[in-house]
């Protein structure tokens, strides 16, 4: 390792690898330093020591009132509650992004105990065996309703999962053929989800028993020969390289920087081991990788939330809609397409709404409380940078900060009452280009 671990890689890593980078947990990664931050991080404990208990949705309230576990928006607004108070951010944001991959969308499961069983799946494998989780996702409720899986029956093969398992799951377009997809379908043919019982169930009398060549091996497969096969392919480390640096470092990888992650991925298929290979790299800290990506509504929301410790809200995961990203449900399989999508002007426009509302909700002790003071003569400058840190951001550009600095000073610096001028600077900063990017 040649990186200097100053404030900065701090506020970087914690910026990709959680939803907040926080003053609290900044300082508490610098005094533990980089590897024991990042194991924390990847094993679920808390940086600063804190510990936090998940109340069950029914002993909540948002704006006042209860939140009832039967509506998925008061599901929605649950999660958003758990990515806030969570002492174990990375594992809540690869949840998250196991959401966006293995997509499936309330919309066509219409059943809330199946969705929220499918995402305590992808929490419980976080950041564990990728080949564990590719098996137990092709039985997941959800999904086999999703993918009409029940429709996949020897005499009329349903490809719908056998095409999405190689395209968007595991190899990606380009390493795979229509008859590979068409042989994969046969071989997963039988497996059904009886929603009376709440089983999933194997019907062998509906199983194609018949011999398959399937991506260059031949044999009577099933469906855990499907997923031996898929893990043997070169492809596969590759894609799940390319996804994880994708959606953490930066949006085109370079091939070398793809090559390296996945070497790390193919001796254990382990997703944790290449998060934390990742995390650890020179690469990782490079100057033009911090503020590259662009935040997700998610990450853009409940940033803010819990920055300035908001009341629950269920209008967050209306903020989140209007913003291009809602919890449980996915636009199509292939799930949100990210990167400059994000900040479509209407997208946009919706974060600056976004940004206006919480200004004005900031409470005055927030304002007040003695680690958001300075002393009296301080530079508008200063004021910047102490607003900004509290909003998660840790470096302003040269012309924001200009543009901050003169706001400052002209409105709140040299008057008496100062608390409208300093609301707006937090706006200000919530709509800075810097604050759309981590």
């Amino acid at each position: 390792m040649g990186v200097e671990w100053t404030e900065k890689e701090a506020a970087h890593l914690l910026s990709r690898a959680t939803f907040f980078p926080g003053k609290k947990e900044v300082s508490a990664s610098l005094e533990l330093g980089m590897e024991e931050t990042v194991r924390r991080l990847l094993a679920g404990e808390s940086l600063t020591g804190t510990t936090s208990e998940l109340l069950p949705i029914e002993q909540l309230k948002a704006d006042g009132k209860d939140l009832a576990a039967d509506q998925i928006g008061d599901q929605q607004t649950y999660w958003i509650h758990r990515m806030v108070t969570t002492e174990a951010p990375l594992i809540e944001k690869m949840t998250l992004f196991w959401h966006g991959h293995f997509v499936s969308s309330y919309q066509k499961v219409r059943e809330i105990p199946l969705m929220l069983r499918q995402i305590q799946m992808f929490r419980d494998n976080a950041v564990g065996n990728f080949y564990k989780l590719v098996k137990e996702v092709g039985q997941d409720p959800a999904m086999m309703l999703y993918l009409d899986v029940n429709n996949n029956r020897k005499s009329a093969p349903n490809e719908n999962y056998a095409r999405e398992v190689m395209e968007l799951f595991t190899l990606g377009i380009g390493n795979y053929t229509e008859t590979d997809i068409r042989e994969a379908a046969r071989a997963l043919t039988g497996w059904t989800y009886d929603k009376k019982a709440d089983q999933v169930k194997f019907n062998a009398k509906q199983h194609d028993t018949g011999k398959k060549t399937f991506l260059g091996w031949s044999g009577n497969f099933d469906d855990r020969d499907v997923v031996a096969v898929l893990f043997k392919q070169d492809a596969l480390p590759h894609f799940v390289a390319q996804k994880l640096l994708t959606y953490f470092a930066v949006d085109h990888p370079s091939t070398d920087w793809i090559n390296e992650l996945a070497a790390v991925f193919a001796k254990q298929n382990d997703i944790g081991e290449t998060l934390k290979a990742m995390f650890l790299s020179d690469a990782f800290y490079a100057d033009e990788v911090k503020g590259s990506l662009i935040k997700t509504p998610v990450e853009y929301v409940v940033g803010i939330v819990k920055a300035f410790n908001l009341p629950l809200s269920k209008g967050y995961a209306g903020a989140m809609r209007k913003m291009g990203q809602e919890l449980y449900l996915p636009p199509d399989v292939a799930g949100w397409r990210g990167g400059a999508t994000w900040l479509m002007t209407t997208n946009l426009l919706s974060r600056y709404q976004f940004a206006e509302s919480i200004a004005k909700r900031v409470n005055n002790a927030v304002l007040t409380a003695k680690d958001n003071v300075l002393p009296a003569g301080a530079k508008p400058e200063e004021w910047v940078e102490l607003y900004a840190k509290l909003a998660g951001l840790w470096s302003v550009g040269e012309k924001s900060e200009a543009v901050l600095s003169k706001y400052a000073d002209e409105t709140f610096l040299h008057a008496t009452q100062k608390a409208n001028g300093m609301r707006g600077l937090l706006q200000l900063i919530m709509i800075s280009p810097e604050a759309q990017m981590k």
